[in-house]
């Protein structure tokens, strides 16, 4: 998807905010970090935990026809984290999300992307998801027993972030039901 217009948070190392960049200019070498965020929905059905993932666009210019997490994109110049989670959670799957009720799992760093990863209890709610926008073609709730299986398929770039990931959802189950 194209950003015309869009200015990014730039983060240094540390995590503190510096100015805006224009998204076309990533691959500067002057470019230090965007900011991203990822939000991961999860459900408890039939005593087992499910997480849901989306089946990215096959028309999209970064990861194409891959699978990731509920939702997921950048942090706009000067706006608080959680508005980004749920702006982009409204955009890709169009659904809308309690502020309040998200959970931060981690902080890792994805190439040149800051990425804030949140979780989010879907409970008994409809599954009433819509892809307006083109990004996502379907999503799909995975068990938690499935998940290895699955990961294959997942767009991960790097050991270590597969490895934080996969903690966060350990901890996460562990959470709910035990």
């Amino acid at each position: 998807m194209e950003h015309p217009g869009e200015v990014w948070q730039e983060y240094d190392y540390n995590g503190e905010r510096l100015g805006g960049i224009d998204p076309n200019t990533l691959d500067d070498d002057k470019v230090k970090l965007f900011g991203g965020v990822a939000l991961m929905l999860y459900r408890v059905r039939n005593g087992e935990m499910e997480f849901l993932f989306q089946h990215r666009s096959k028309y999209l210019k970064a990861n194409p026809d891959k699978w990731d997490v509920s939702a997921g994109g950048h942090i706009n110049l000067d706006e608080p984290v959680i508005d980004s989670l749920v702006r982009e959670t409204r955009e890709e799957i169009g659904i809308e999300i309690d502020k309040e009720k998200v959970e931060f799992a981690a902080t890792y760093l994805r190439w040149k992307v800051l990425v804030s990863l949140y979780f989010y209890n879907w409970g008994d709610r409809a599954d009433e998801f819509s892809f307006d926008d083109q990004e996502v073609e379907e999503v799909k709730w995975i068990k938690y027993s499935e998940l290895r299986d699955f990961f294959p398929n997942l767009k991960w770039w790097s050991y270590e972030e597969d490895k934080v990931f996969t903690l966060c959802l350990e901890e996460l189950k562990n959470k709910w039901m035990n």
